[in-house]
């Protein structure tokens, strides 16, 4: 019996090893063969065979945040309680952001989580539903909202920042894959699944590519272009991103783009990250407002 155990041990340890080879060998084939965004967004859906093992990392990322210095905000400046938005990635819940909203807390800002559900549905809805939540935030306290979104949140500040100027006071992205959907076979597949139920919920309301960016929805046609350059925005990417193509989750022309280590759910617990963020959001608030934008221009 204990011979027997053994032998199902081994197996079962090789075939593990194997199927890790065989990812390892094609997440090497697949950033060989192909090249990055060779325009600002792509509309297609395609696979991106990430290494899917880092996210693993993220537990380690959250115990090394933790006995960072710049999570007890040593050598970082602080906030000027001005209003700081996070919006969650897809197919999540807002707990997780809650360590990062806790921080920004203690830094001087007044940080709170976007309530958007699963962020799973009509990128229009979710917008809107993030646009009336900037707003509040903008009539509570007089001044232009800091959006910050993790993965697809991220796509959709960078639209709502798009289509409200006048609210939005900066963005920054986390791990978001704004020129491309490069997605890891799992993670496409949970594309479709969610593609599926929005049109059993929604249709005939939506278009027939909802939840990509093929739609032809207000949300979409926003990130087709860069965002203005006078607009504060940082691109935190993760070259380790075991989700989606890191390629596609920054533009060094007209995006601030900062590299970081770990995995695509990690760099909400990333320190590397948590620094880039205070500077960004602490040079914001020392840019001049004038976009020419609708609406009142006070910061």
């Amino acid at each position: 019996m204990a011979l027997e155990r053994s032998r199902a041990w081994w197996w079962t340890a090789a075939a593990a090893a194997a199927v890790t080879a065989a990812r390892v060998y094609a997440t090497r084939r697949y950033f060989d063969t192909t090249a990055g965004p060779m325009k600002f967004m792509h509309e297609d859906v395609r696979t991106a065979w990430t290494p899917s093992w880092r996210e693993s990392l993220a537990g380690l990322q959250w115990l090394r945040l933790r006995r960072s210095a710049v999570y007890h905000g040593d050598g970082v400046p602080r906030g000027d309680r001005a209003p700081v938005l996070i919006v969650q990635g897809f197919l999540t819940r807002r707990r997780y952001l809650e360590t990062l909203r806790s921080w920004l807390e203690r830094l001087g800002y007044r940080a709170r989580i976007a309530e958007i559900g699963w962020n799973a549905d009509c990128l229009d809805v979710l917008a809107d539903q993030i646009v009336a939540q900037a707003a509040s935030e903008r009539g509570a306290t007089g001044r232009r909202v800091h959006l910050v979104g993790h993965s697809l949140g991220g796509v959709l500040i960078r639209a709502v920042a798009a289509r409200t100027p006048h609210v939005v006071a900066s963005v920054a992205t986390l791990a978001t894959p704004f020129r491309g959907l490069r997605l890891d076979p799992g993670l496409r597949l949970s594309n479709i699944i969610a593609r599926g139920v929005v049109h059993r919920r929604r249709d005939p309301a939506v278009f027939a590519e909802c939840l990509t960016f093929a739609c032809e929805c207000a949300t979409v046609r926003a990130l087709a272009s860069p965002l203005p350059a006078s607009l504060p925005q940082l691109a935190v990417v993760v070259p380790g991103d075991g989700l989606v193509d890191w390629r596609y989750e920054g533009d060094p022309v007209t995006t601030r783009v900062v590299e970081v280590p770990g995995c695509h759910v990690g760099v909400v617990f990333e320190a590397v990250a948590y620094e880039a963020l205070a500077r960004h959001l602490a040079g914001a608030a020392a840019v001049p407002v004038d976009r020419g934008a609708s609406g009142s221009v006070a910061s």
